[in-house]
């Protein structure tokens, strides 16, 4: 079993970069802004690193510096608003340099909806790359990354390349939309993985993006895609690998090949080999073993081997996954959890509705796009006003896409919102 020391994990990046790992990246200029970071850190001893940028350069030299160190790494959101931010600091208050060394934090909603870290090192990040080496038979993991390294989406395509040796390019999503030779013309795509959430693939298959057919295999996860968009995939003839699995796992714990999804196909696959997945009845609520698993999150450790997230689901006789729903209201858009009460919150906080309620609506693209059901307050209000009221004090994919008003939202004696009658007054409003 390998070692996961600070020095070995330096010295196994230093060695990549230098073999030409990152696709058209500065490799040499990342060595010497990492050793930089090195002495920095070694200088102040901060009790944490807190890395929060969309600059490769940047984000893989505070990454390979901090592993070295072993201080504690926290992966942030750029993107974040005040709100966030503030959950953020008192979280990073409770940092114990010593209880915490070595490890790396990523970002998650948990089931509250607040800011949560699930807390991994390089073992289980490490485990989740050998069980998703076993099941494609692979040898070297090479990725196109278009998503944000911070993500565990992101972050695992990193950590695939480099432990297998494999080459990693990153890019952006809108350079891959409108400049995608920049890309096909620095790597063979048959070599190739590529990551895509929902809306992605959509966008892409919008575009007539005929290239996508050359990627070896194209992961899809994040959240559910549409049966319309799984058709057009596969009249496509892509090499599509749907897949189940989250921050707390690690990314993927489920998969289904390419060859199955193109036969028809539409579950999350089997499970990979190094997790286990039970239903507890009576619901078919999923319960998780993982080499993979998170240690906790921060700072609680786990006191169990097990996880149940807020997911159900049912296996037929081959395996096969499919996801059937969830225990809670959670909305899944673009491959980013939102929950409600967040959103309320925020709207409440504004003083400009009477009442609030929000909602997950199907999308085409989006997968659910968040939906806003108000009251007016007072003053007559408009989406516009309502949109800018609310934009920095929550992520930006948070903010509702759409903003119905109605004279009241049916409640029951205790507050509680009445599902059914809402969803009536709704199907009223919109004729």
């Amino acid at each position: 079993m390998i070692e996961y020391d600070g020095e070995w994990i330096y010295a196994l990046f230093c060695q990549q970069l230098k073999s030409g790992w990152l696709v058209g990246g500065e490799s040499q200029s990342i060595i010497d802004r990492s050793n930089q970071k090195v002495a920095d850190f070694t200088r102040h001893q901060p009790n944490f690193i807190s890395i929060s940028t969309t600059d490769l350069t940047e984000f893989v030299a505070d990454f390979m510096a901090g592993s070295r160190l072993g201080i504690p790494i926290f992966l942030c959101n750029p993107h974040w608003g005040d709100t966030e931010w503030a959950q953020v600091s008192i979280i990073t208050s409770q940092v114990n340099p010593q209880q915490h060394q070595h490890l790396i934090m990523i970002p998650t909603g948990g089931s509250s909806g607040l800011v949560k870290f699930a807390m991994h090192n390089w073992t289980t990040l490490s485990a989740s790359v050998w069980g998703f080496q076993e099941f494609y038979a692979v040898d070297k993991i090479n990725a196109v990354c278009t998503l944000p390294l911070y993500h565990v989406s992101g972050l695992m395509q990193l950590i695939r390349s480099i432990l297998t040796n494999g080459r990693l390019l990153v890019t952006n999503f809108q350079q891959l939309c409108t400049k995608p030779n920049l890309i096909t013309n620095q790597i063979e795509l048959k070599d190739y993985f590529i990551s895509l959430v929902p809306t992605q693939l959509a966008k892409l298959l919008d575009l007539d993006a005929h290239w996508l057919g050359k990627f070896k295999t194209i992961l899809l996860g994040g959240s559910p895609p549409n049966l319309e968009l799984l058709n057009r995939a596969r009249s496509a003839q892509l090499s599509i690998a749907l897949t189940y699995g989250m921050t707390e796992t690690a990314s993927q714990i489920t998969s289904l090949k390419p060859a199955e999804f193109l036969a028809g196909n539409n579950s999350c696959g089997r499970v990979l080999p190094h997790a286990k997945i039970k239903l507890i009845s009576p619901d078919c609520e999923i319960q998780i073993e993982s080499k993979s698993l998170m240690l906790g999150y921060f700072p609680v450790f786990n006191s169990s081997a097990d996880f149940e997230p807020d997911d159900l689901g049912s296996f037929d006789s081959d395996g096969y996954l499919t996801i059937i729903g969830r225990t809670s209201g959670k909305i899944i858009t673009g491959g980013e959890n939102v929950f409600p009460r967040e959103v309320i919150d925020a709207i409440m906080l504004t003083g400009l509705v009477a009442d609030v309620w929000v909602i997950g609506l199907p999308d085409r693209y989006w997968g659910q796009i968040v939906v806003a059901i108000y009251v007016e307050g007072d003053l007559p209000v408009s989406e516009d006003i309502l949109t800018k009221s609310i934009t920095g004090n929550i992520s930006k994919y948070k903010i509702p896409k759409h903003w119905i008003p109605v004279s009241q939202i049916p409640r029951n004696a205790l507050g509680k919102v009445l599902v059914h009658q809402l969803e009536v007054l709704l199907k009223y409003t919109d004729s």
